[in-house]
């Protein structure tokens, strides 16, 4: 069994670009190294828009612990649909073997009302992911910022669909919501924060079957590196966190959210480490 830590969802071709803080050209031999030392086994990077899929593909094949997702962050939408062939721009990376997933996708109306018209660009967006990911197989990484009902909705609207909610930011019950239509449930840094108690709660209370932890680099830096950029590494603080949190040891919460990880993204251990 696994005891090597899987960060489902860290933005790699961000760290190394110099994006949100790190340096540029960072060397990302050195920030897996650093990952590794930590017990950091396993990486997953999502792509966010059409102009960084290679980038993604490009970083997944030059590292074997590394995995990719190709899709469209609900931010990007309005760029993307003005290109005619973005849904074959997808389609045409999703049988590379380092891609495991669709996404990262989903809602955000944290800049929008949910009945606006970017709002709305961004459900037909999402729908097509989850259409694509029930076509292909394949998980979709779903990104939820205060729209909670209507990803539920969607997701409900797709019978068989599977993925993660990741970076989750909702309560314990929404949690168990999603857990009931076959979700995993991913929590990043900002479950370290002292004022995040829906998210404490959440945690606490999803099966540990369920979990998977992530760091979300470059963004949301755990305690206790909070303000700081992220990156994968912190994943174990994480864990930590979380473990103190539902009284459990630390190697319980790494076991499960690897095993997790490997089982939604149809995965393996390395050879190295078996």
């Amino acid at each position: 069994m696994s005891r090597q830590i899987f960060d489902s969802h860290c933005h790699l071709d961000y760290i190394e670009a110099g994006i949100m803080g790190h340096a540029p050209n960072t060397d990302l031999q050195t920030v897996l190294e650093r990952a590794k030392d930590y017990g950091v086994g396993y990486v997953l990077n999502p792509a966010v828009n059409i102009a960084d899929f290679d980038r993604v593909l490009g970083v997944a094949e030059r590292f074997e612990q590394v995995y990719a997702s190709i899709g469209v962050h609900p931010c990007e939408v309005e760029e993307t649909l003005t290109v005619a062939n973005w849904v074959e721009d997808v389609e045409r990376r999703l049988g590379h073997p380092k891609v495991k997933a669709i996404g990262e996708t989903g809602l955000d109306y944290y800049h929008q009302s949910g009945d606006s018209e970017q709002a709305d660009l961004q459900r037909q967006c999402f729908k097509t992911h989850l259409e694509l990911a029930l076509k292909y197989d394949l998980p979709v990484i779903v990104h939820d910022r205060e729209a909670h009902a209507d990803v539920k909705s969607l997701v409900e609207a797709h019978t068989g669909v599977k993925g993660v909610m990741h970076c989750f930011g909702g309560d314990a019950d929404f949690a168990m919501e999603m857990v009931e239509l076959g979700f995993y449930v991913s929590f990043a840094g900002n479950v370290t924060f002292k004022k995040a108690t829906d998210l404490h709660a959440a945690a606490k209370r999803i099966p540990l079957e369920r979990l998977l932890i992530e760091t979300d680099s470059p963004f949301l830096s755990p305690v206790p590196e909070r303000g700081k950029p992220n990156e994968p590494y912190r994943t174990k603080f994480v864990a930590d966190f979380i473990a103190n949190l539902r009284g459990v040891p630390v190697g319980a919460v790494i076991e499960a959210s690897t095993q997790n990880a490997f089982r939604l993204f149809q995965l393996s251990p390395l050879k190295a480490e078996v």
